[in-house]
């Protein structure tokens, strides 16, 4: 038997995501050891949960299977954010809710502003939908004619980024509302906004057609445990539930994501200390004269590299044993993004540039 025949079609057609590699396979890559990295590739909190959240995750009776029905954490959530908690769905990650919400509608086509993550485009190639690239403005800032005419070609969903990763800004409101006057599903994936912009949960109760998706990776510091949650109206949001599967957050992520939401005055003094940071590292490698910041409000910047390669800063760093996101696409061709971390991380990053 042919088991090629048995599977679908267009399997060499997909695009494998990127992701980053852990950091044991890194560090024997490079020739160091772990302790000597500096991983500034992947926006995560370098300063970890909260102590109480560690010792919810460490508590929690793994024994057992988790609530389907997400009945404590969904009520927590919606106190955090201000909704119902029949507006909430919680998920193993954004990514998770992205793929709930693809199979939900079912769209030929799905509107994606480039440059934006790189999970939008990959979900919607395996599920068949077709996705168009909307590029966005010379800024970044996004092209909402672009949007508008994706919408009439036949995209079902419009996924938006507030702040956009890699590019650090967020989305104007007056053009998120004209974007959700359209006749699509407008998804707008708050995970940085912790770090500054402002949330659009509140244009839910206006816009019945949006959502707003959230993690708990990059603010609480849980990237590990993969947990995120989604803000909708109430009858989509019940329709999310019934299309999850029923186990989709395990225990220890559960556990840990409500002690996050906790702890959120002190976690807060973490935020803070990583938006100074960010502004600091921001300001350090501009003084360099050749790394170019864009305004930033994610927990991240991204840089033009003026007069080298951006593939070779990229390079020489990781030698160094300093992470740092290269993107090997036309429309980021000669610029890298840079975490923020804490300020030893920082001052390695520096020192390093410095010697390359």
């Amino acid at each position: 038997m042919e088991l090629r025949k048995l599977l679908r079609a267009d399997l060499e057609d997909l695009e494998e995501y990127a992701p980053v590699k852990p950091l044991e396979v890194l560090a024997a890559e490079i020739g160091l050891p772990v302790d000597r990295l500096v991983k500034l590739d992947a926006n995560e909190n370098l300063y970890g949960p909260h102590p109480e959240g560690l010792k919810a995750i460490q508590s929690a009776q793994v024994h057992i299977y988790p609530d389907p029905g997400q009945e404590a954490l969904r009520e927590a959530i919606a106190g955090f954010v201000g909704a119902d908690s029949e507006q909430v769905v919680a998920g193993t990650g954004a990514d998770d809710l992205l793929d709930i919400l693809i199979r939900l509608v079912m769209p030929k086509a799905i509107a994606i502003p480039t440059p934006t993550f790189g999970m939008y485009r990959f979900l919607a190639k395996i599920s068949r939908a077709k996705p168009i690239e909307v590029p966005r403005r010379p800024n970044f800032d996004l092209d909402v004619v672009g949007l508008k005419h994706a919408v009439q070609q036949g995209a079902g969903i419009v996924f938006l980024t507030s702040p956009n990763n890699p590019t650090g800004n967020s989305v104007n409101r007056a053009e998120l509302e004209a974007i959700c006057a359209l006749e699509t599903l407008v998804v707008v994936d708050e995970a940085y906004v912790e770090f500054g912009g402002e949330s659009v949960i509140p244009l839910i109760a206006s816009h019945r057609n949006l959502v707003v998706l959230r993690t708990f990776s990059k603010w609480a510091g849980l990237a590990g445990l993969r947990v995120g949650y989604s803000v909708s109206d109430p009858e989509l949001a019940g329709h999310m539930m019934s299309l999850k599967q029923p186990y989709n957050v395990n225990v220890a992520a559960d556990a840990g994501a409500r002690a996050a939401l906790a702890h959120f005055a002190e976690i807060k003094e973490t935020i803070a200390r990583i938006v100074a940071e960010r502004d600091r590292m921001a300001g350090l490698c501009a003084g360099l004269g050749w790394l170019k910041p864009l305004p930033s409000q994610a927990n991240f910047v991204l840089f033009e590299v003026e007069g080298r390669s951006a593939a070779d800063v990229a390079s020489a760093l990781r030698s160094k044993g300093v992470l740092v996101r290269y993107y090997q696409r036309p429309d980021l061709a000669n610029y890298i993004r840079i975490s923020a971390g804490r300020p030893e991380d920082t001052d390695r990053l520096i020192a390093a540039l410095r010697e390359i």
